[in-house]
């Protein structure tokens, strides 16, 4: 490691490359507008007068209003949970940020998002990321969406130091780079991860020169020199507006207050701090203005005065604003669109029998052709000659849309995380994983950003993103066939859809692109073929006659998939083709079952379910996945509360052991639910 103890000298002289004087006596302003807020909150919370936990940036100003000085109004930031600085660089007003920190009604966010998520995307900053590193996907996905409308925009990511041991920076940044996509990847390196120092965790000599490992240019810079941050900033957004792909810039800062409210900085030795001090960024600022004539001493004194009034008024102005009320809890969660019911087709609509992968293909095709913000993205799926994806679902769409087929590296993380940001400024991706077991790689992107980006912003940001994954037991071991359902059903600002024949995966699949809303389409991999399940005696046929053109299926409603009047049975995927067996073979014997297919998961569809509870007043709730924790109890708990009364049995659960998904054919199918025991099940419940 190089020594970063003391401060780097400035890499560019000031010049008047640099700005007109107005121009740089403005940054001078914002540079003392953001101490003076971040000092001004420092005592609010200190004193008590504010919720939650603040982050702050005192010696940081110059790395926050040097690069957003550089950019376009029309040009986008992310942020991190240390992101007052960023907000005042990138044009929030002190109002609206403080009434945020206040909880307030009227903040940036709607008292939603606080301190460690502030944002306005009208003013081109996306809420902060509080997750390290996980606004890197993010600004790749959303410069990702600029490229392929051709807007001339480009996003600056802001994270610090401690996010580059992130594996989100590696394939954020690789997204970015083998797209050549206009982002400028901003790395506040003030030397410290909360309070571990860059060099225990780092053997590289700089950050800047990891940029070389990505074919990108790299570049160290003075972080506390604004105007060297200033023109750093201004020549790495040139070279994206240019088509050149993105930068890597490591500005070298030092943050004067502990990396949260109780931190005292005991870990930054004195000289250290010492030397820092030195050259803060306001100082060193301000003997450029004066040493060019443009402020004195007591131009200096008016511009702080000026800026702690400023603080003074939104304080007094913070305590008269609305807070929000309780019926706000439950607001800008979803979007709240919802897919109309499925009108009649008219008579003689030309039908195919086709099957759930070749469903999905043409729905696809055909939301391509309706909408050109609609592209997919994933793993192997648009290779000339190659798979479609590990199910086939998209071979061939390569051909008809060369430019909207985008094969991914093995990169979950990243390519979610992609998919949510181009989803946040107006694509509508589809974003296709090769086995649901990978989903757990991308958890943090799906559960963190995409399914609560809504909420935070309160209410502002839509993140319309499909994401399709294929589950199930199927001869391949634990990591290969899992039913994943149960992790994602109870994430709020999440639908969860799982398909079980050819008409509802091609309607469904349409209805996610158009919702505004991030999608979770589950699949089961043995029933995308015509035939399938290889483990049970009576054969499952996932296909179905399809219309020809174009038909939704809403999101929010489970079908009821066969008429009975003694016991209702619950099911979706493989497990309600199960079930569909076993009420045919129990019709044998005068029991007569009700099937529903569940289908929507998240949200659950009680009024359809309770119309049948309430004649049968028996269940039996059938699920592939292990009984504990899973989806079947989720659905037991909920019929419980809501149609308790109406149950003349206790319901019974028909799920898999409660042990990893074994590989061995005779394990496997002792696993997974069949047929018999589903009949046993209901004989229970009777």
């Amino acid at each position: 490691m190089s020594d970063t103890s003391r401060p780097a000298e400035a890499e560019t002289a000031p010049s008047a490359a640099a700005g007109d004087h107005r121009f740089w006596l403005s940054m001078y302003e914002r540079m003392v507008l953001i101490r003076e807020f971040e000092e001004g909150v420092k005592f609010l919370f200190l004193e008590g007068s504010m919720p939650g936990t603040i982050h702050q940036c005192q010696g940081q100003e110059a790395t926050a209003v040097g690069v957003c000085s550089a950019l376009r109004p029309d040009d986008f930031i992310t942020s991190t949970f240390r992101g007052h600085g960023h907000a005042l660089a990138k044009g929030l007003t002190v109002e609206e940020l403080l009434f945020e920190l206040y909880g307030a009604a009227t903040g940036c966010c709607r008292g939603k998002g606080g301190s460690m998520h502030v944002g306005n995307m009208d003013r081109g900053m996306v809420p902060g990321i509080a997750i390290v590193g996980g606004g890197i996907p993010l600004a790749a996905g959303m410069a990702l969406a600029f490229k392929m409308r051709a807007e001339p925009h480009v996003v600056a990511c802001f994270f610090g130091d401690g996010a580059v041991a992130e594996g989100a920076f590696h394939e954020g940044v690789n997204l970015a780079a083998i797209w050549d996509l206009p982002v400028v990847f901003v790395c506040e390196n003030n030397l410290y991860g909360a309070s571990t120092r860059i060099d225990q965790v780092m053997r590289a000599k700089t950050v800047a020169e990891r940029a070389a490992s990505y074919g990108i240019r790299g570049e160290t810079v003075d972080g506390n020199d604004v105007l060297a941050v200033y023109e750093a900033t201004l020549r790495a957004a040139e070279e994206c507006r240019a088509g050149s792909g993105p930068v890597l810039l490591e500005l070298l800062t030092y943050r004067r207050t502990g990396h949260s409210r109780r931190d005292a900085c005991a870990y930054q030795p004195k000289d250290e701090r010492d030397a820092w001090f030195q050259q803060d960024p306001l100082d060193r600022f301000a003997q450029v203005l004066m040493g060019r004539g443009l402020i004195d001493e007591a131009g200096v004194a008016d511009v702080k005065a000026r800026a702690e009034e400023r603080f003074r008024e939104a304080v007094t102005a913070a305590g008269r604003q609305p807070m929000p009320t309780l019926a706000d809890l439950t607001t800008d969660v979803l979007a709240g669109t919802s897919t109309p019911a499925p009108a009649a087709l008219p008579p003689g609509t030309p039908t195919r029998r086709l099957s759930i992968a070749e469903a999905l293909r043409e729905g696809i095709a055909e939301e391509m052709r309706r909408d050109p913000s609609v592209f997919c993205m994933g793993e192997d799926i648009a290779v000339p000659g190659g798979w479609g994806g590990a199910f086939t679902v998209t071979l061939g769409l390569e051909k008809e849309f060369p430019d909207r087929m985008i094969n991914t590296p093995i990169a979950e993380l990243g390519f979610f995380g992609a998919g949510t940001g181009a989803a946040m400024v107006g694509q509508r991706p589809i974003v296709d994983v090769q086995y649901g077991d990978f989903l757990l790689l991308a958890m943090d992107q799906i559960v963190n950003n995409a399914a609560k980006m809504r909420y935070m912003s309160g209410g502002v940001v839509k993140v319309p993103l499909v994401m399709r994954a294929p589950i199930g037991a199927t001869g391949r071991g634990s990591q290969h066939a899992q039913s994943l359902e149960r992790y994602f059903i109870g994430v709020p600002g999440l639908k969860v859809v799982a398909v079980s024949n050819a008409y509802d995966a091609k309607g469904m699949l349409k209805a996610a692109v158009r919702d505004d809303d991030p999608v979770l389409i589950f699949e089961h991999k043995l029933l995308y073929g015509s035939k399938g399940a290889r483990a049970e005696p009576g054969a499952v046929d996932a296909t179905s006659d399809v219309p020809e053109g174009d038909y939704l299926v809403p999101l929010d409603r489970a079908a009821v998939r066969r008429r009975g009047a003694h016991a209702t049975v619950l099911g979706w995927l493989l497990m309600l083709h199960y079930a569909l067996q076993a009420s045919e073979r129990l019709a044998a014997e005068g029991i007569d079952v009700e099937v529903i297919d569940v289908r929507s998961l998240s949200p659950i569809d009680y009024e359809t379910i309770g119309e049948s509870v309430r004649k049968t007043g028996r269940v039996v709730i059938v699920e592939e996945g292990p009984r504990t924790g899973g989806v079947s109890a989720e659905l037991a708990a909920g019929i419980m509360e809501r149609l308790g009364e109406h149950l003349v049995a206790p319901v019974v659960r028909v799920g898999s052991a409660d042990v990893p998904v074994p590989f061995t054919p005779i394990l496997e199918n002792a696993y997974r639910p069949d047929v018999d025991r589903i009949v046993q099940g209901i004989r229970n419940v009777l």
